[in-house]
């Protein structure tokens, strides 16, 4: 399970990357690019460009610590059979939507402080549920495992 998070981790950081770089390049390379340097519109751009692009980047020179913190020095997949366990893909995709949520929104809730002077409380409940996901994944595993099992004995 351990390579196949690295590779997930590893997507989404260039995910977040590109989709930030070509969506400000159209921007900086047009004609008032000059614009983007004044001191009004600097702490947004890079609240809002430099800090998904630097996520994207650690995400991917760490994907390896990361996959390693996630899934424990076990994490292997199910034997010879190659299957992987169902609660290892939702703690995987749990940590990974959490990661993208943080990534994204802590841009708009710093840009949002730094222009106005007041919190975006979208951007807050959303960078406090993407946290609850990237560091809470057993709670979310053991309420799939119920669910799952719903009606069953096990």
């Amino acid at each position: 399970m351990k390579p196949f998070s690295v590779l997930m981790i590893r997507l989404l950081g260039l995910y977040l990357f590109l989709k930030t770089l070509f969506s400000v390049l159209p921007a900086l390379l047009g004609p008032h690019v000059g614009e983007f340097w004044s001191a009004d519109l600097l702490p947004v751009l890079i609240a809002t460009v430099a800090v998904p692009m630097v996520g994207g980047v650690l995400l991917w020179c760490f994907a390896g610590r990361l996959a390693e913190w996630l899934h424990g020095a076990g994490g292997v997949s199910d034997g010879a059979s190659g299957r992987i366990p169902d609660d290892d893909l939702v703690r995987a995709g749990t940590f990974l939507i959490g990661t993208y949520l943080v990534v994204r929104h802590i841009g708009m809730l710093v840009g949002a402080y730094s222009t106005s002077g007041a919190v975006a409380y979208d951007a807050l409940v959303v960078v406090v549920a993407g946290l609850c996901m990237m560091l809470g994944g057993g709670a979310l595993v053991a309420l799939y495992r119920r669910v799952k099992y719903l009606g069953v004995g096990r």
